[in-house]
């Protein structure tokens, strides 16, 4: 192995480490934080406004750090990614009130690691099979952290110490924020031909991506408003903070499993990325449906099916962002990503507010998934038009290739 692979080897390797400690750090309150909003004397639609504030300081966020990522390179955003993870977590672990949860909230302004980490691994493949599984080794390894989190912020929890989880956080971002340094300053080769770069503006402008962002971003209303309540529920049914960290951590590894093994092969056996997503996106409505009659059923099964959920809508949500960043090129990806998780992130502001308040109405749960339901049934209706469009241009443009041979 020449020295050149080796340090390429070197470069993923710290990447995937970080990744995993970022998702540790993040995932240590996930368990924590109905049961802390609970204790300061808030109500679940508030546990949802918080959230859906998180969102918005994200989907401001997430565009500026695409751009700027373009123009510094991910050793120096990765900095800036876990010093604002620190600093988040730092006034977490000091919150004695909503107040003090909100203030928490705002440095996450600038904690987009997952997106930096996204755009160095897709500008380093090379074809869309390579970029899919790429994105799968990096989704694993956030998912490794992700199984590591909640269960241990959930441990935290059961012995009374809300705030422990946070203050481990801040440890694991500092020392990510260290190692980030030892990345090369591998800054987009843009940079280097001096050549303008083309940025947000230019990466809005494409109308081919737009509808794969538009499905991404209606499904993560879904899947927020999902997320935000489920956990409520699943309190209410007698989970203590500790059988919720575990459930979460046993999806986290389900994904895990999925995105190191399943992503690249489902790919490969459906011939394109964009048609695992929509393959992926009607498996989840029917999942979603599924909720509706299990709502009354018990925890255990809510659990399962949320598992099964989670891993189908992580295939979808993988395998769209694999078809846009094969879109565009190098140089234009931090741009892309940043628009993309600012979407998804808008998405989240109305998804857990949402959630929360249909579940306070006759009907509960029951109502949430059925309103989900519905909006993920009508988003495969419109990926499903979209393909269609798609096959028909294929189907012409090979038509006259053969008339011009």
């Amino acid at each position: 192995m020449d020295r050149g692979a080796r340090q390429q080897r070197g470069v993923v390797l710290i990447v995937l480490v970080n990744i995993s400690l970022y998702a540790v750090s993040f995932q240590l309150q996930r368990p924590i934080e109905p049961f802390l909003v609970k204790k300061l004397g808030a109500d679940d639609v508030a546990y949802g406004r918080l959230m859906s504030f998180f969102s918005l300081l994200q989907s401001l966020g997430s565009p500026v750090v695409g751009a700027t990522l373009d123009r510094i390179g991910p050793r120096l955003m990765f900095v800036v990614v876990f010093l604002s993870s620190a600093a988040s977590y730092g006034i977490l672990s000091l919150s004695t009130s909503m107040a003090w949860l909100y203030l928490s909230k705002i440095p996450s302004v600038f904690q987009a690691g997952f997106l930096v980490a996204q755009a160095l691994v897709g500008a380093s493949a090379h074809t869309e099979h390579d970029r899919a599984a790429a994105l799968g080794r990096l989704t694993t390894a956030y998912t490794v952290g992700a199984t590591l989190g909640p269960g241990l912020g959930g441990w935290f929890g059961k012995r009374g110490s809300y705030y422990a989880g946070a203050k481990l956080a801040v440890v694991l971002s500092l020392f990510s924020a260290a190692l980030a340094f030892v990345l090369p300053d591998n800054r987009t080769k843009v940079l280097e031909k001096k050549r303008p770069q083309r940025g947000i503006l230019a990466v809005v402008g494409r109308r081919a991506i737009w509808p794969l962002l538009v499905v991404k971003a209606l499904t993560g209303v879904s899947n927020s408003a999902l997320g935000a309540t489920l956990p409520l529920v699943l309190r209410d049914a007698k989970f203590d903070e500790q059988a919720l960290g575990l459930a979460m951590s046993a999806t986290s590894m389900l994904v895990a499993v999925v995105g190191a093994f399943a992503l690249g092969p489902l790919t490969s056996a459906c011939g394109s990325s964009r048609r695992l997503a929509v393959a992926a996106l009607a498996t989840k409505v029917g999942s979603v449906f599924a909720f509706v009659p299990l709502a009354g059923v018990g925890p255990v099964g809510l659990a399962a099916l949320s598992s099964f959920h989670t891993c189908v809508s992580h295939v979808m949500a993988t395998s769209l962002t694999s078809s846009t960043t094969g879109s565009v090129a190098p140089d234009e990806q931090g741009a892309l990503l940043g628009v993309e998780h600012a979407l998804f992130a808008v998405a989240r502001i109305f998804g857990p507010t949402m959630g929360t308040t249909l579940l306070g109405f006759k009907g509960g749960f029951a109502l949430v998934a059925t309103v989900c339901a519905c909006l993920d049934a009508t988003t495969l209706s419109f990926a499903a038009r979209v393909k269609r469009g798609d096959d028909d241009r294929d189907r012409v443009g090979k038509k006259e290739e053969q008339k011009d041979l």
